[in-house]
């Protein structure tokens, strides 16, 4: 019988006095939720860690799959689930830590793999470095490496996802409907496939909104200085913007039409879209592809734990190159690209147990 254990993991918070949730009882109290699935009578040779930054994961599909496989797998919610404006990667990346420590010392395990889906992907590949060969500045105790790396589904972080998906037009950060008609990818008459010399321009554009947020967060940060504030908060309009979405013959893969959400015109500027709502601190940390420390194809070179990349070639987020570059990062990676399966595996049952079927053979060979 599969069962469902919830845990309680302590961490160590920020000792700063920034306030990053308005709850008294994360501030006062500071807990990890998380959520070990497993049979009854499970061994404790290998745990499964399965986190994301800011996502509830205790519940998370796969969850079952890789127990009903006979694999114990804990879903872990850093600090900031649900509090993603606040987010700080290297925060985050502690709080994986403590999950680590949590399947050792108190769960028993002998060894844990961590296993990145999604935006998980970046937090592992960042945590697996820094367990390895610390040059970040952590909070709390000393990581302690993981045994193995899986990514699937997985991107090579949040900021080279909003590199690709923010929309180039905008023109005016404050104002959401001022646009360059000529950078717009939504325009009417905007043909598909696109041409390939407006795709560039269009690129070059996106790295420049992008550096252009950058300027100004870095100013601000004096400017907190200066005020003796903690942070400021902002947002960033249209950001669900890829031209991948529109045009398949762009990056080829199985996937169909459209985004993760859907309709991404509809996304790019819904109030739920990538990156909507942030601060200074965290968009430094976590969105700017130029300062993040959560970038799995500068991790990836870093970390000598044996890694799997399963690609979900029906992925309209989790592109096929994104998986194709971290194993090129990665030489002694193994890579496996499954076909048609969509990044949540939405009506396709079947596609749990081949993507756990893919990771216990794997897990097999190399641990």
């Amino acid at each position: 019988m599969i069962v469902d254990n919830f845990q309680r993991v302590p961490y160590e918070p920020a000792r700063d006095g920034r306030v990053e949730m308005h709850s008294g009882l994360s501030r006062h109290y500071p807990t990890l939720h998380a959520n070990l699935v497993a049979q009854q009578d499970h061994d404790r040779n290998v745990g499964i860690l399965l986190a994301h930054p800011t996502s509830d994961f205790l519940s998370h599909f796969l969850l079952r799959g890789f127990a009903e496989a006979g694999l114990p797998i804990m879903g872990l919610n850093t600090r900031y689930s649900s509090n993603e404006p606040a987010l700080l990667m290297e925060r985050a990346i502690a709080d994986v830590g403590s999950g680590v420590r949590w399947m050792k010392d108190e769960l028993g395990f002998e060894k844990v793999v961590l296993l990145g889906f999604s935006g998980g992907g970046s937090l592992s590949t960042y945590y697996q470095e820094q367990a390895e060969t610390t040059t970040a500045d952590i909070d709390g105790p000393p990581l302690v490496p993981a045994d193995a790396v899986m990514l699937v589904g997985a991107h090579s972080g949040r900021a080279r996802v909003l590199r690709h998906w923010i929309d180039a037009a905008i023109t005016d950060e404050l104002d959401p409907f001022s646009t360059d008609s000529d950078l717009d990818l939504y325009a009417p008459d905007r043909r598909i496939p696109l041409d390939r010399q407006w795709v560039e321009r269009y690129r070059a554009a996106q790295l420049e909104r992008i550096r252009r947020i950058d300027e100004w967060a870095i100013r601000e940060l004096d400017c907190i200085a200066a005020h003796d504030s903690s942070d400021r908060a902002f947002v960033v309009h249209r950001t669900v913007a890829d031209p991948r979405f529109v045009d398949l013959t762009l990056d080829p893969s199985d996937r169909l039409v459209g985004s993760m959400y859907g309709d991404p015109q509809r996304a790019n500027t819904a109030a739920g879209g990538l990156a909507r709502f942030v601060s200074v601190r965290s968009w430094l940390s976590t969105w700017s592809s130029d300062h993040t420390g959560a970038d799995a194809l500068k991790n990836l070179p870093n970390i000598a734990a044996p890694t799997l990349i399963v690609s979900l070639l029906g992925d309209q987020a989790a592109f096929a190159e994104d998986s194709r570059l971290m194993h090129d990062a990665s030489p002694g990676s193994t890579l496996v690209e499954l076909p048609k399966l969509n990044h949540y595996l939405v009506d396709q049952p079947q596609g749990i147990s081949t993507v756990t079927d893919e990771c216990r053979a794997w897990m097999e060979k190399n641990l």
